[in-house]
């Protein structure tokens, strides 16, 4: 029955080759705008959800005021982590951050310039989900000048070389880096990059106990269930930030921590959340820019009204053509067919035309996602059930 069904469904097609043009057509344009918006949205939903204890990293955030000057950014002195480390039992692990920018990488005579250059203390490995390729990841970045490269990098630079063990020159510094590790290269999905990452300790400012020079990034793994008692883990870093940074202010402004707050200036840190980062352009990022969550909830308003204009295209052409398809149906019940029949070649029909724009669409996806990733430097894959229905995306 269903093959018989399906036979005449397709011959009636067959009869109506313009009806069936233009009906494809629009719908496939419909499904093809309406599933790119949705890769990009979904994309920018999955930022650092590839990290396996993203539900308890967090990034310590400076809330200031200064007389009209505001500022939340994601700068931290260099000893707010490890004194949170020491004072607070909730923090399983910190990691401090420093972006370098462009470098200059010299092995011998030849010279390669990396973008994303980092400084990371020896825990980054711990609380990223960054696996090392080769190397140990709890020496890679334990001492000063050591280095590791990501595969991309690694290739670059070495070729088929085995990297580990050699040294290369970073920027003006006169002593070499021994590279310690190879890693998988970032994700593309991480709110920043990093190509080379430095041991930490290498940086003169390593071990800098001024508490009011900001210029690292700090990030915060809770141990598990921590993340429930946030708002004690934020009053103790309050706690912390007056018991530091409140004789700071006294030696070099001459007024306590409470007359300067009380004066309408703000001088404070807080946690937040990692899957928060790239769509919260409140705070000011040594990474990647932020994106406005507000446009992801346009795009998907206009992905929806494009498929719902779509849709009523392809019911407003199916009805138009049932009245001329009123003689056919005539002959079909006098011919002894059923009315349920005749709803299931209309079913059919619908089903057919639906399916073959969707293959469509997919092909049209498929060559309109190079020119899409170019025009917004982004890198979305048509993998509709890895990329875009994964739970990861969404949780």
């Amino acid at each position: 029955m269903i093959k018989r069904i399906l036979l005449h469904s397709l011959r009636a097609l067959n009869r109506q080759k313009g009806y069936v043009f233009i009906n494809v057509i629009g719908l496939s344009i419909g499904i093809a705008c309406s599933l790119i918006i949705f890769l990009f949205v979904a994309h920018e939903l999955s930022y650092d959800k590839f990290n396996e204890k993203k539900d308890r990293i967090y990034q310590v955030v400076l809330d200031g005021k200064i007389g009209s000057q505001v500022l939340t950014v994601s700068s931290t002195c260099s000893p707010i982590g490890p004194t949170m480390l020491k004072e607070c039992p909730e923090v399983e692990a910190i990691s401090r951050v420093d972006f370098n920018g462009e470098t200059i990488i010299k092995n011998y005579e030849q010279s390669f310039i990396e973008k994303d250059f980092i400084l990371a203390d020896s825990s980054f490995f711990d609380i990223f989900s960054i696996n090392l390729i080769s190397g140990d990841k709890r020496n890679a970045l334990n001492a000063p000048h050591k280095l590791v490269l990501s595969k991309s990098t690694a290739d670059k630079i070495f070729g088929n070389e085995n990297p580990i063990g050699k040294t290369l020159k970073i920027g003006t510094d006169s002593i070499p880096y021994s590279v310690t590790g190879v890693m998988e290269d970032f994700p593309k999905t991480s709110h920043f990059d990093a190509n080379v990452i430095g041991s930490f300790v290498t940086s003169h400012r390593a071990n800098d106990n001024q508490w009011t020079s900001n210029s690292f990034n700090t990030y915060v793994l809770l141990k598990p269930n921590a993340n429930t008692n946030l708002n004690q883990v934020n009053d103790k870093i309050i706690d912390i930030t007056k018991k530091y940074v409140g004789p700071e202010i006294q030696k070099y402004m001459g007024i306590s921590l409470e007359d300067f707050l009380s004066k309408g200036n703000k001088y404070r840190y807080y946690l937040q959340p990692l899957t928060d980062i790239h769509l919260n352009p409140s705070v000011q990022q040594s990474g990647k820019a932020p994106n406005d969550p507000k446009y992801l909830l346009i795009f998907a308003s206009i992905a929806f009204l494009i498929i719902l204009i779509a849709s009523i295209n392809f019911m407003n052409l199916s009805t138009a053509q049932s009245s001329k398809r009123a003689k056919e149906v005539g002959i079909k019940k006098v011919s002894g067919s059923s009315r349920g029949m005749l709803i299931w070649q209309f079913i059919s029909e619908s089903i057919i035309l639906t399916f073959l724009s969707l293959i469509i669409a997919i092909l049209v996806i498929k060559l309109a996602l190079p020119f899409f990733n170019n025009l917004l430097e982004v890198q979305l894959d048509f993998s509709l059930f890895q990329s875009c229905l994964c739970s990861q995306c969404f949780f």
